[in-house]
């Protein structure tokens, strides 16, 4: 990262050591000797001070060749001009005039860029200077004819969004390879392999990285992983089903105070052996240590229902009588080959009726969490996660206690899996994919209280519109220019994939990126007046 950065105590220095101001280098001359600071660090000024550095800028994102120009300004107590202001270190190439930043940038200048000065009022030459910054970013162009290779320790965000790079041995397949990642500065020794079963075959790829020797801290977690899921977004040009939905997920457990399995995502730029690959959902993997973090045993069974069989019942999806009650499924955790509280589960639910699975649900799982998967499906019109791509973790703290987390939702908000649209008035109860669904349907006080659950969190909570299109405004906040640069990249190849593209064309109903942007926009409004009037 080329950030050039100064903290404030290298200015005022510390009680315990003190630290001499470091010296600016020529042309720009340092700092005045700062005044002795106070013995109580709460004395002492901090960032934002009496000025609140910033700029003139609407937009702090630029590109390699672009001119960076801008005013420097206050907005805090006092004006630009009733400061001193002294640069702590300009790139090579920018200059400052006045209070004007000008610089050209050239084709290796990507990266985030954070422009330290010291500030001191002019009317009180014994103040302590104050180290305060303005932040800009200068993307990396890979699709210049003079493009220079970024450096991934350095190059850690393009546009405010943080950025992998990953140099992998021998190529990238289904199988793990030996590979370099380099993320937020640091390397760390790791393996990558191409995931999921749709994505093998698209131009742009998901994949799974795995840290072997030290796990990857994700500050924005709080946590380290020791796996992290890389999800293409080559099936959604909106950019943001998958985040969406997860990000509901977890505000429907937060609203109703309880703990949920709730994965944790978000966005990022890929770099393939120095190759641009465009913006990414980076996702938690589904395992036991995403279930400790969760709050729950680790130690427990999980399993993940990987076609629609898995669907309560003791019939499969095409009718016929399955083979094992577990048919469905894969066991990700847990104890290799023993099935029994699964069958346990799956016998109870398909052979009781719909009054007993509500009745002793509390023995099995929490309802008002089934509820929950439901209104999340529904709602979304997620056909394809409604009977299956769910985990089920059995905690055994809580003996017979089924948590479950949603998964993989390219098949949501007005699309299905093959990016094929539909409707914002389609109403799918799935009662034939989960017969838990159906049993809270079937009995009137479940299907009220599923309702009412619904209605309390459309008006005020993640199924509020202000809710739904506040989260769509913060990501395209984030990512809108690098979703335009990955469309760039890939649109050409999305329009001619040959998995929809003839349908797509027939339908007449191709969308690029801005108009898809709009479309989910405009799908989630239509779902919203709809439901007013179906459950007001």
């Amino acid at each position: 990262m080329r950030r050039i950065l100064l903290l404030a105590a290298l200015l005022v220095g510390c009680p315990s050591e003190p630290v001499e101001p470091t010296p600016a280098p020529t042309p720009y001359p340092p700092p005045r000797p700062p005044a002795a600071p106070s013995d109580d660090p709460d004395d002492w000024p901090g960032p934002g001070g009496t000025c609140g550095l910033g700029t003139d800028l609407v937009d702090a994102r630029f590109l390699e060749g672009d001119l960076v120009a801008f005013e420097l300004q206050c907005d805090g107590e006092l004006g630009i001009d009733e400061v001193e202001l002294r640069p702590v270190e300009l790139p090579a190439q920018g200059s400052l005039e006045a209070n004007a930043f000008t610089w050209q940038t050239g084709p290796a200048d990507g990266g985030r860029y954070d422009l330290v000065f010291s500030v001191r009022p002019l009317d009180d030459p014994d103040a302590v200077p104050v180290a305060e910054a303005v932040t800009f970013w200068v993307a990396d162009d890979p699709f210049s004819e003079t493009n220079v290779s970024v450096v991934p320790e350095e190059y850690t965000e393009e546009w405010g969004i943080p950025v992998f790079h990953v140099d992998v041995s021998g190529g990238v397949s289904q199988s793990y390879s030996d590979a370099d990642i380099t993320f937020e500065g640091r390397t760390y020794t790791g393996q990558i392999k191409v995931r999921g079963a749709s994505s093998t075959s698209y131009p742009k790829k998901s994949y799974t990285l795995e840290f072997s020797a030290e796990e990857l801290p994700v500050d924005a977690w709080g946590v380290t992983r020791d796996h992290l899921y890389l999800v293409t977004t080559f099936d959604d040009n909106s950019y943001v089903r998958q985040k969406l939905i997860y990000d509901q997920w977890e505000a429907m457990g937060e609203y109703w105070e309880r703990p949920r399995l709730a994965p944790r995502t978000f966005f990022t730029i890929l770099y393939l052996d120095g190759v641009y690959q465009g913006v990414y959902t980076a996702i938690d993997r589904i395992d036991n240590e995403f279930v400790d973090h969760m709050g729950f045993a680790r130690n427990g069974n999980l399993y993940k229902s990987i076609n629609h069989d898995a669907n309560f019942y003791y019939t499969r999806a095409n009718g016929s009588q399955k083979s094992n009650l577990h048919n469905g499924y894969e066991k990700k955790e847990g104890l290799e080959g023993d099935w029994s509280d699964l069958d346990a589960l799956v016998d109870w639910a398909a052979g009781s009726d719909a009054q007993t699975v509500i009745d002793q649900s509390a023995s099995w799982f929490d309802l008002q969490e089934f509820m929950d998967w439901f209104l999340l499906v529904h709602y979304s019109e997620s056909g394809d996660s409604a009977g299956k791509n769910a985990y089920l973790h059995n905690d055994p703290d809580t003996p017979i206690w089924f948590q479950m987390t949603p998964w993989d939702f390219n098949h949501a908000w007005g699309q299905s899996w093959r990016t094929g649209r539909i409707s914002s008035s389609n109403l799918n109860s799935f009662d034939n994919r989960n017969r838990i669904f159906r049993a809270i349907h079937e009995v009137p006080a479940a299907d009220d209280e599923l309702w009412a659950r619904f209605t309390a969190m459309r008006d005020d909570g993640p199924y509020s519109l202000t809710w739904m299109h506040g989260k769509l405004d913060e990501y395209y906040a984030l990512i809108d220019a690098s979703a335009a640069r990955d469309w760039q990249l890939w649109g050409d190849a999305y329009m001619s994939f040959g998995r929809w593209a003839n349908d797509r064309t027939n339908a007449g109903n191709w969308q690029d990126y801005d108009g898809e942007k709009a479309y989910v926009y405009q799908w989630i409004q239509e779902r919203h007046d709809l439901f007013l009037v179906n459950h007001p």
